[in-house]
């Protein structure tokens, strides 16, 4: 009886221990496991592998054909709606008749909102070059609109040639009548697509996160501490660069 007390108490002695060496040895295979999947996933690419890479394309091209399908077989209405407006702007663009000026202004307004929509989504992706289109257009935009402002004492510039060259009206305007809030709303257009443009480039990687976290994939822990550290520097830095620009034109030293 007192062996058999004494093989019982070192059995329960010994699963504790033994289960804490299995926990270590799952986690050592789960790593292993995740270590031999990463390095097969960056083994797939298309000089290396290009069968397989055209393969998992084509595979998951068609999977997002599906989906899209349905999605629309699902909103048929809507799709069909929208495809009856389409049709009708058609037309109107093409017939001739006395509505073609609004159809003109419209469509000028549109493309010229469409530039800054691209050049704000140019400036959020930046394409690997870091290209900050806000020191390249929008800035130089509202640097030579406040400069005009105070030179001709107004902010109403005849269109055309306004905005691809700024000319002062004819008419003649009361001195210090310009302020901030006039420059302001004579370029809010420009800025307000400019954003929208910068807001419409950070949809892309947001989806791509979310997708992989209602997959359940993780992603790998060094890859992804390194997006986050260079996603924080990227905004502080494009943050105070549009500060200082800011300060320098409205409020020139």
């Amino acid at each position: 009886m007192a062996e058999n007390g004494t093989d019982c108490e070192q059995r329960r002695v010994g699963m504790p221990k033994e289960q804490h060496n299995g926990s270590f040895t799952d986690a050592s295979l789960l790593n292993e496991k995740k270590q031999r999947d990463r390095e097969e996933r960056q083994s797939i690419v298309l000089w290396r592998k290009p069968f397989i890479t055209l393969q998992y394309f084509f595979l998951e091209t068609l999977i997002n054909l599906k989906e899209w399908s349905l999605k629309l077989w699902h909103r048929r209405g809507m799709v069909g709606s929208l495809m009856l407006l389409v049709s009708l702007l058609t037309v109107a663009y093409y017939i001739e008749g006395a509505h073609q000026q609004y159809v003109q202004y419209v469509e000028k307004k549109f493309l010229w909102c469409a530039y800054w929509v691209g050049l704000g989504i140019l400036s959020s992706v930046g394409l690997g070059t870091g290209l900050h289109t806000f020191l390249l257009y929008l800035g130089p935009h509202i640097a030579s609109v406040t400069l005009a402002a105070y030179e001709c004492n107004s902010v109403n510039f005849p269109e055309p040639p306004y905005p691809d060259e700024i000319i002062c009206p004819e008419e003649e305007s009361v001195e210090g009548s310009i302020s901030l809030w006039t420059i302001i709303s004579k370029v809010r257009l420009e800025a307000c697509m400019w954003g929208a443009g910068t807001a419409i480039g950070e949809l892309p990687p947001y989806f791509m996160a979310r997708a992989a976290r209602l997959s359940g994939a993780e992603p790998d822990d060094e890859e992804y501490e390194e997006f986050e550290e260079m996603l924080e520097h990227a905004q502080t830095a494009q943050v105070g660069m549009t500060i200082l620009y800011l300060n320098l034109t409205l409020f020139p030293p």
